[in-house]
């Protein structure tokens, strides 16, 4: 028994007929493991989500990781009917052209990271597909303002402690100066763009001298509507904005929304936070394509 796609929308969150069917009662495939969670979302989907832990200090397995630790059985019950395989088709045809623009660059292999919630169904994807990924929690950076002299300011004061708190966090996540410097290949920074700001003063903040990342030599900032699929049809791009803006490809995000003062008091959200299961069994769909060749 698969899925029952007759009343699911892979946009649209919600549990579907197959998990309360008699014959399922009791597993999930998306938490093989049994891991329970504490869940609150005092401001939506995404919005100030919080995950407690009420189980053993386990890491939680998703995107690849956790169809890697499935057995062939759980496996088979990820059904892609035609319905879900249009979409995930698209997703995956829009990934493709990303990722031959990347490979016109970068020939010899790339690194990607991810920034925010964006761009992190796509950093799963391209873990699927092999690449080397990463994503960084962070949001509103942008100051909006211009200065005395007139010139607009992408990235907003900061106060130093943040700016301290969240170098440790990409210390954490093994973003520093010397594993950049020592990588044997490129590091690219994405994110989906409409004005660009949130990426200029993502460059900024890491080009500042007690982050020291964003000036060296083998890193660099894309975005992956603008940049990466800069020499696209219009149709193409016009795929692309659709799942961003028109479906909340946000709402699928693998990661929290984290603004840059609350990082040294979310952390345990930031490494620790659990998508929402939709964006899990999508994914899952789309991996099970990727891996059947």
């Amino acid at each position: 028994m698969g899925i029952n796609e007759t009343n699911f929308n892979a946009f649209n969150p919600g549990m579907s007929g197959w998990y309360n069917s008699p014959a399922n009662a009791g597993f999930n495939p998306f938490n093989p493991s049994g891991e329970s969670f504490t869940y609150s979302a005092p401001g939506g989907v995404q919005t100030g989500d919080t995950f407690e832990r009420t189980a053993a200090q386990t890491k939680e397995l998703y995107g690849i990781d956790k169809y890697n630790a499935m057995s062939d059985a759980e496996r088979a019950m990820i059904e892609v009917t035609p319905d879900a395989k249009k979409q995930v088709d698209e997703v995956l045809y829009m990934t493709n052209t990303i990722e031959n623009e990347l490979k016109r660059r970068y020939p010899k292999g790339v690194k990607i990271v991810g920034l925010g919630r964006s761009p992190s169904l796509l950093m799963e994807i391209f873990k699927a597909k092999g690449y080397d990924t990463q994503t960084c929690a962070l949001s509103n950076l942008t100051s909006g303002e211009y200065d005395i002299s007139g010139r607009y300011g992408y990235l907003k004061q900061l106060n130093p402690d943040d700016v301290k708190a969240y170098n440790e966090y990409l210390k954490e996540i093994g973003l520093t100066p010397e594993k950049i410097k020592a990588s044997s290949v490129p590091v690219v920074f994405v994110d989906y763009t409409r004005t660009g700001n949130s990426l200029r003063s993502f460059a900024e903040l890491l080009k500042r001298p007690e982050i020291g990342i964003g000036g060296l030599d083998n890193v660099s900032f894309l975005s992956l509507n603008k940049d990466l699929m800069q020499n696209q049809t219009m149709a193409d791009k016009a795929l692309i904005d659709k799942f961003w803006e028109n479906l909340g490809i946000k709402n699928f995000s693998f990661v929290p929304r984290v603004n840059i003062s609350e990082i040294g008091s979310v952390r345990e959200v930031v490494h620790h936070f659990k998508p929402s299961e939709t964006a899990a069994k999508f994914l899952l769909q789309i991996i099970k394509i990727i891996k059947r060749g």
